[in-house]
C-alpha cells in the first residue's frame, strides 16, 4: 500500500520547506522535496537509499501528523488550491535571507489569495522535533548503536543538577540494582518505580525527577506510548527519558528520537555498555 502512494506538501508544508530558517532535519526537508504530488513510495525509496520501506512509512507519518504533507487526494477543502503550487519551481526557493512572509508573497502570485500565514510559534515547535532526525540520518548513527548497544541524543546531560533524582522504572531487580550501582558512582539517587501505578504516581508529583529509566517492555505499559504522553505534558518537559528496549531495529531507534528520548539502551543490559552510556547521558564520569 505504501508504496503505491502518492504524497504531496501541504501549504504550511511548502513553507516548512522553502524557508531555510526553520530548523529542520536534511532529510525531512529532501522528503518533502519530493513530496510533489507525482512520487509514489517507489519512488521516495529510490531517492532516499538510506531508508527500508519501515522506515519510510515512520518518517511519512509523521510529517502526515505534522500536517506538513497529505496522501495526494486526500487534502482538506482549504488545502485544495495549493495543489497547483506542489511542484515549487526552483525560483520560489529562497535563500535564506528571504524571510517566510517573502515566500507568501511569491507563491500567492500564482493562485488566489495568500496559502499560508507566517509561521507561528506553536508551528515552528512541531517542526523543532524534526532536527532530532538528523541524529539518526548518518549512515554511522544505527551501526554505532548496533556496536555499543546503546544512541545518547547530544543534549541529554545539559542543564542536570550535580545530584540528578533517577526513576528507574522497571520490574526487573537485578537491572534496578545494577543501574543503581552505578547511578550512585555519578552522584545520581534513584527512586524505583517497578509498577504502572508507581510509574504513574512519580510522574504526577509536582517535583518529578530530572531522569527517568523507562523499561519499555513493563508490563502494563507501552514504553513508546508512555514516552509520547510524557512529551506531550508541559509540567514534563525538562525530564529526560531513557528507553531501555529489547528492539533493537533502525526503525525503533528513530521512533524513539522523534517521540523525544534521551537515550535508548538495548536489552539484555550488561555493564559494561551501561558503563559507557551513563557517562554520556548524565556529562559525568564514573568514580
Amino acid at each position: 500500500m505504501l508504496l503505491d502512494t502518492v504524497f504531496t506538501r501541504t501549504r504550511q508544508g511548502a513553507v516548512a520547506m522553502a524557508d531555510h530558517n526553520v530548523p529542520m532535519s536534511g532529510g525531512f526537508r529532501r522528503l518533502l522535496e519530493l513530496a510533489n504530488g507525482k512520487n509514489d513510495g517507489k519512488a521516495l525509496l529510490a531517492a532516499l537509499p538510506q531508508l527500508d520501506e519501515e522506515d519510510l512509512q515512520l518518517w511519512t507519518s509523521e510529517l502526515v501528523r505534522m500536517g506538513l504533507i497529505a496522501i495526494k487526494g486526500n487534502l482538506a477543502d482549504e488545502e485544495a488550491a495549493f495543489s497547483l503550487t506542489t511542484e515549487m519551481p526552483a525560483v520560489m526557493r529562497p535563500p535564506s535571507a528571504v524571510t517566510t512572509g517573502d515566500l507568501i508573497e511569491q507563491v500567492s502570485s500564482n493562485v488566489s489569495g495568500k496559502i499560508a500565514p507566517p509561521l507561528n510559534a506553536a508551528i515552528e515547535k512541531k517542526l523543532s522535533k524534526t532536527t532530532r532526525m538528523a541524529a539518526i540520518e548518518s549512515v554511522s548513527s544505527f551501526p554505532a548503536m548496533g556496536k555499543a548497544g546503546f544512541f545518547v541524543y547530544p543534549d541529554t546531560a545539559t542543564g542536570l543538577p550535580t545530584a540528578p533524582r533517577v526513576c528507574l522504572a522497571t520490574h526487573d531487580p537485578l537491572q534496578s540494582k545494577l543501574l543503581g550501582l552505578l547511578l550512585k558512582q555519578i552522584g545520581g539517587v534513584a527512586e524505583p518505580a517497578t509498577s504502572r501505578d508507581a510509574l504513574l504516581a512519580v510522574l504526577r508529583n509536582p517535583a518529578p525527577p530530572h531522569v527517568i529509566f523507562l523499561d519499555a517492555e513493563m508490563p502494563g505499559i507501552d514504553g513508546f506510548r508512555a514516552l509520547e504522553s510524557i512529551r506531550a505534558k508541559p509540567s514534563l518537559k525538562n525530564l529526560r527519558v531513557v528507553l531501555v528496549s529489547s528492539r533493537g531495529e533502525r526503525a525503533d531507534l528513530a521512533q524513539a528520537m522523534l517521540l523525544g528520548a534521551a537515550g535508548y539502551i538495548v536489552k539484555p543490559l550488561k555493564r559494561e555498555i551501561l558503563e559507557a552510556a551513563i557517562p554520556q547521558i548524565f556529562g559525568k564520569a564514573l568514580r
